[in-house]
């Protein structure tokens, strides 16, 4: 349950339920890799935005997806992942509107993950908590990347940490990033980690390109690949 409950909060933010201009608490760079190549109006590399992935949600949410457009099942996804992650927290859902609902939620992840790194929110705004919260998870994540963080402003500090950890896992792939734009980067990264996939759970990749690979493991192997955190369950904790 824990692990479908990390995917589905690390998809609130790239679906757009979240509305408080800041973080999910259980947000991660590859979540806010597919915003920042929507925002920048790149759309190869949003495999967590494809139509596999919201039949793959809504399977395991319980949602039949037999006749339904795209735009009816992901509001019915939305819907669902929010009132399933309500119930988990203990929050009220009876008679509330979804968006009532979807605020209660966020502000409630952005109080426990607060409470997890002791900044006190007593007397402070949700988005002023959220903020901060976001901001500290920045921090952290700069460090941990070796980048300074010293007199940068909060959306410089991000667009650096997205990405340094994307050349960095690059690297890490064997991907060559010299002269090559930030989003380019990221569409090999998740390509690459699409065809690994399918190497190790034996799927035949000959003519197929990464789209309908990606498909093939969701579709027919993702308990394997979930059981071996191989993507898109790759950085599921």
């Amino acid at each position: 349950m824990r692990k479908i409950l990390f995917i589905l909060a690390v998809m609130l933010l790239s679906l757009g339920i979240v509305a408080l201009n800041s973080v999910s608490a259980d947000s991660n760079d590859e979540v806010k890799s597919e915003e920042k190549a929507d925002n920048e109006g790149h759309g190869k590399a949003g495999f967590f935005k494809s139509e596999a992935f919201l039949k793959y949600q809504a399977e395991e949410l319980d949602i039949d997806a037999e006749g339904k457009d795209a735009e009816t099942l992901k509001k019915e996804v939305k819907e669902a992942k929010i009132e399933q992650m309500a119930e988990e927290m203990n929050v009220e859902t009876e008679g509330k509107e979804f968006k009532e609902l979807a605020k209660e939620v966020h502000r409630q992840k952005v109080k426990e993950k607060a409470d997890e790194m002791d900044i006190e929110a007593e007397g402070k705004e949700p988005e002023e908590l959220a903020k901060e919260v976001k901001e500290e998870q920045l921090k952290k994540r700069a460090n941990e990347l070796a980048i300074s963080t010293e007199g940068k402003e909060l959306e410089t500090l991000q667009e650096e940490v997205f990405e340094t950890a994307t050349k960095f896992e690059a690297t890490v792939l064997g991907i060559d990033t010299e002269g090559k734009e930030w989003i380019d980067i990221h569409q090999e990264v998740q390509e690459v980690k699409v065809k690994q996939a399918a190497e190790q759970l034996r799927i035949n990749t000959k003519d197929k390109d990464p789209e309908q690979l990606f498909d093939e493991i969701l579709t027919d192997h993702a308990d394997q690949a979930k059981k071996q955190k191989l993507f898109p369950f790759d950085k599921i904790k």
